[in-house]
């Protein structure tokens, strides 16, 4: 079984917040999503939507270990206007949610995509090719509280610590998706 880099936990993380489905049959339909990559740690890195499901590529160039963190913000469109309010954020260490013997919506989450890519569970993680491909959440572990509506989902992936000079950014990732009741 091969790899998948620290990053890849992170915006796996990302994605799964991203891909929700709320209880009593409501449906994600993703729009878009962009990333931006630091060239010291990626020679790629490629994040595409594609009939509903998440498709991810990427070359790593460096390890990722134990510090590596993802900022996550999750955040739904206010009426018609451009503006977002956010629903939550957290700052985690990506390795150290995938490490934990306790299991939470973070762990849970990534355990789903398993059988779509090419990882597994430890740090540190070598440089090389990782993909997550036509992967879905499983309805099942979807927070009940998300409401119908447009969502835009960002994560910062860095080390140190965030928003101070020690911060070195890693990868920044927005999805866009929208969730609709049936």
């Amino acid at each position: 079984m091969k790899v998948l880099t620290e990053c890849t936990i992170g915006i796996l993380l990302l994605t799964c917040v991203c891909i929700v489905q709320v209880s009593k049959g409501s449906s994600v339909f993703f729009q878009s999503g962009e990333c931006k990559f630091n060239p010291k740690f990626f020679d790629n890195f490629t994040i595409r939507t594609v009939n509903n499901t998440v498709n991810l590529e990427m070359v790593t160039k460096r390890s990722f270990d134990r510090g590596f963190n993802v900022h996550v913000d999750f955040s739904i469109k206010m009426g018609k206007t451009d503006r977002y309010q956010r629903v939550f954020a957290h700052t985690m260490d990506a390795c150290a949610v995938t490490m934990a013997l306790k299991k939470n919506i973070f762990k849970a989450w990534f355990q789903s995509m398993l059988a779509h890519g090419n990882f597994i569970y430890h740090c540190p993680v070598p440089p090389d090719h990782y993909y997550l491909r036509n992967w879905k959440l499983d309805p099942k572990l979807v927070p009940q509280y998300l409401s119908a509506g447009s969502y835009r989902v960002t994560g910062h992936f860095f080390y140190g610590k965030l928003k101070s000079k020690f911060e070195e950014t890693v990868l920044d990732i927005i999805v866009y998706a929208s969730l609709k009741a049936k």
